[in-house]
């Protein structure tokens, strides 16, 4: 079963159901704990590759050029792995964003002054007046057993495509990853190779490739249902429609050729948990469409197979 690897959904409160509906009725400014966790893409892990003994507080600056005061807190292998704001807000999801805001333009600062890099992973808020707290986790997917491969001989567009594709689940980036998973799309949409000629043998021996839609159920697993709000299921053209603008933003970051502007918004938590939810719903529809292939293409294999097997195929063939 696909599963998102990225994902800042929506916050998973870990207080009593009337100390949460206290705190989110309550639109009065207010004190808020913002913790963010931190992970080495490299290591794979929740800490960073920064060394730190023992708690420090440090003055971040952010992009908009606000004093922040940030606790900086080790984790148990002697690195930064938490990073705390202290913010007056009007509810946890201003909390956050606001939290969001300084800590991501200050990992974009380290990450360029040391060379190493640094993801925000996940985060905790606590509404210190109403003693509630909710929680963004990373996502931990479950074991599943190793595949059967069917043995079909493939391509060399399907190769082209498989790599696409892994470099969508493989990837940490949020923007290769919508770039990856759009790049078999886009090509599945125009009924470009491979499609088109797994296609046009399927159709010779009466297969059809099941029809891609998204459900209710893909939008939660993609974190994506607060952003496409539109009943189901939803044919893919649409879903195209949708991905569009989110995956020109992506291209504009990497394309030498577009102008550099205003970065600010890259920085923005609503701007960074559409653009995350438009890469899971990308990289879902791509592994649908890329398992179907490869399931048509082990049916032809088998349907060939059993007409070289036939009596007296070899001789007239």
């Amino acid at each position: 079963m696909w599963v998102p690897y990225l994902a800042l959904g929506p916050l998973k409160a870990e207080s009593a159901e009337e100390t949460t509906a206290a705190a989110e009725n309550d639109e009065r400014p207010r004190p808020f704990l913002v913790a963010f966790f931190l992970e080495s893409p490299a290591r794979r892990e929740i800490e960073s590759d920064f060394a730190l003994a023992e708690e420090r507080v440090l003055d971040l600056v952010d992009l908009d050029g606000r004093i922040v005061r940030a606790r900086l807190c080790p984790g148990r292998n002697g690195r930064l792995s938490e990073i705390v704001f202290s913010i007056e807000a009007r509810g946890a999801e201003e909390a956050l964003a606001l939290g969001w805001r300084a800590v991501a333009g200050s990992c974009a600062r380290w990450t360029v002054a040391s060379g190493r890099g640094l993801a925000l992973s996940g985060a905790r808020i606590a509404d210190l007046e109403h003693g509630a707290r909710w929680r963004i986790l990373p996502f931990q997917p479950s074991t599943v057993a190793l595949p059967e491969l069917a043995p079909a001989a493939l391509r060399p567009e399907h190769a082209f495509v498989l790599r696409a594709y892994e470099e969508a689940r493989r990837g940490r980036s949020v923007v290769l990853r919508l770039l990856a998973a759009h790049r078999i799309l886009a090509a599945f949409a125009s009924s470009a190779e491979p499609f088109a000629g797994t296609d046009r043998c399927a159709a010779a021996f009466g297969l059809a490739r099941a029809p891609v839609a998204i459900g209710r159920l893909d939008l939660v697993l993609a974190d994506c249902r607060a952003l496409l709000p539109e009943p189901v299921p939803i044919p893919l053209p649409r879903v195209l429609d949708w991905l569009a603008p989110r995956v020109e933003r992506a291209r504009a970051l990497l394309d030498p050729r577009a102008p550099i502007g205003d970065g600010k918004a890259w920085y923005a938590f609503e701007a960074e948990r559409e653009l995350t939810g438009a890469a899971n719903l990308a990289d879902l529809l791509a592994h649908r469409i890329l398992a179907e292939e490869l399931r048509l293409c082990a049916e032809l294999a088998r349907i060939g197979a059993g007409r070289a097997a036939e009596p007296g195929h070899a001789a007239t063939s």
